[in-house]
């Protein structure tokens, strides 16, 4: 059985990974697309922020494409990434189709498990067309850290024209579809988290406190025993 200390942390851990959330940004191939950092850790000055591809980690961004700090860049993978400065979001620039996948922003804030984590889901489009744009408002550079919808946004470069064409609804419908799912499952496992944290590490201390009790009582018996035996041998 796991010390309550030990318990704590890992119980922990498992809210954090939990309390990931994920969007979905579709672009074309050729073109610029921008992936957004909703973190409220943003917003503080003098922050690390790392972006990766794949699933997050618990410690360290995955795969990492481009960090930045308050000096400015400090890794690049390639001349393609770019990270804005106000607002930490990824931009991707002559995007290809294996640019499409999974990518994750980290945004290390001091303290143990302190760090919010972002995930993109990024489709990239080969066809010329345009997909489907949001249902309330197309996502711009000055509004990367509104609440965003639940559709996925279109990063585009400045000055290109964007259409809806109704072909591209069933893969935004899929994405979204996915999308939802996961963040069923990832309340879910918080939810369960959290129980189980009111009920185990209760239980653990409830645990000690009987240990510690019953090895005082076994301590009171043992003189009491050996009295019964020096007078029994005694007789």
């Amino acid at each position: 059985m796991l010390p309550p200390l030990h318990a704590v942390c890992v119980l922990s851990a498992l809210t954090c990974v939990s309390a990931v959330t994920m969007e979905t940004v579709v672009g074309h191939v050729g073109r610029k697309v921008m992936l957004p950092c909703r973190t409220g850790a943003v917003k503080q000055g003098g922050v690390e922020v790392c972006w990766g591809r794949g699933k997050p980690s618990l410690f360290t961004c995955h795969n990492a494409v481009i960090n930045s700090a308050a000096a400015g860049i400090t890794y690049r993978k390639s001349h393609r990434y770019s990270v804005s400065a106000s607002s930490s979001s990824l931009s991707i620039f002559h995007s290809r189709p294996s640019d499409s996948g999974f990518y994750h922003c980290r945004v290390q804030v001091p303290g143990l498990f302190n760090d919010q984590t972002f995930t993109v889901h990024l489709i990239i489009l080969s066809s010329p067309r345009s997909v489907a744009v949001t249902e309330n408002s197309e996502l711009s550079d000055g509004d990367l850290n509104a609440p965003h919808t639940a559709a996925g946004h279109i990063a585009q470069e400045a000055g290109s024209d964007v259409t809806g064409d109704d072909t591209t609804q069933p893969v935004v419908a899929l994405v979204q579809s996915a999308e939802r799912q996961v963040n069923v499952l990832q309340a879910f496992v918080g939810n369960t988290v959290r129980a189980s944290s009111l009920i185990f590490i209760p239980a653990l201390l409830l645990t000690a406190a009987y240990r510690v009790w019953r090895s005082k009582q076994e301590a009171k018996r043992r003189p009491d025993q050996s009295e019964e035996e020096e007078e029994s041998s005694a007789v």
